[in-house]
């Protein structure tokens, strides 16, 4: 095998044993996010239930323990916003049930789709004869259009981690910073702008963003909400559900774990493709802002 042959063999390989080992991540992200949402009927049931019952409910207590029409021999317990009345708790039953249902065929198209991608890398990778350099030539180029043949594979060192958080530019100049850890997750969304706008991928892990506008055009929410998918679990995927929120809404509950934060009131859910050429766009306009400076 020459030294050519043996270097691209071993590109190849190291390649394909980062993707397939990226796929299982998400499809592992994945499962946890269908048990997250959890039973979505449910959500549905109490929003019935808090209607049916109204007049009986106060809300005054933050709680109540209705009979579950289902389950005739059952209970269940409802949580609620006590600054709402009882059919504004309803809705908000019935926006949870609507949102999450959509997130869950999302997730599961995700994850079917994810699993089929698995076994082709698999069987790519055991029909793979790095003695094959014309094999290897194919299948680097594969990798490549896959976004699968990149600098992690060339290279061992990794480039250090800003102190702070990334910075992006919109193509409306908007400022959009993006946690990189959870401690810093909590700092941007805790110190931000009570007016500006926020973003997390829905009931995936990923990064907090802040949108700093306190009316962002639908083109930055857009590609907000792509730099959102890119630095997420949800990285690679065509449809990542992510929600919009305004910093207001957010608040850190007593002794919550670092970058654990919660929401009242709606979301706004955008779907996107988390477009890795659209964030490399979006750096280079980080660039020039920096440089005109």
């Amino acid at each position: 095998m020459s030294e050519t042959q043996s270097t691209v063999s071993s590109q190849v390989t190291e390649a394909m044993q980062w993707q397939i080992k990226h796929t299982k991540k998400q499809i592992e992200s994945l499962n946890k996010a269908i048990t997250r949402i959890g039973d979505v009927d449910q959500l549905k049931t109490k929003g019935s239930l808090l209607k049916a019952y109204a007049k009986e409910v106060d809300v005054k207590k933050g709680y109540v323990v209705l009979p579950d029409y289902q389950n005739s021999d059952k209970e269940i317990t409802i949580y609620l916003d006590v600054k709402k009345s009882v059919i504004e708790n309803a809705e908000l039953y019935f926006h949870q049930y609507h949102r999450d249902v959509r997130g869950l065929k999302t997730i599961q198209k995700n994850l079917q789709k994810a699993q089929d991608n698995l076994l082709k890398q698999q069987t790519r990778q055991k029909n793979f004869d790095p003695t094959d350099l014309k094999q290897a030539e194919t299948i680097k180029q594969q990798l490549i259009a896959e976004d699968a043949f990149k600098t992690k594979v060339l290279h061992s060192s990794k480039a250090p981690e800003p102190a702070h958080p990334r910075r992006f530019y919109t193509t409306d100049n908007v400022l959009v910073e993006i946690g990189k850890n959870s401690d810093q997750n909590d700092h941007l969304t805790l110190t931000a702008n009570k007016d500006y706008y926020w973003m997390h991928v829905s009931e995936l892990a990923g990064s907090h963003v802040v949108i700093h506008s306190t009316n962002p055009s639908k083109q930055t929410l857009k590609e907000a909400a792509v730099l959102t998918a890119y630095y997420s679990k949800g990285r690679g995927l065509k449809q990542v559900p992510v929600d919009v929120l305004k910093v207001s809404q957010l608040f850190k509950p007593k002794n919550a774990k670092s970058g654990l934060v919660l929401f009242t009131g709606k979301s706004q859910t955008i779907t996107v493709d988390s477009d890795e050429k659209l964030v490399q766009k979006l750096s280079e306009n980080n660039k020039n802002a920096t440089n005109s400076n």
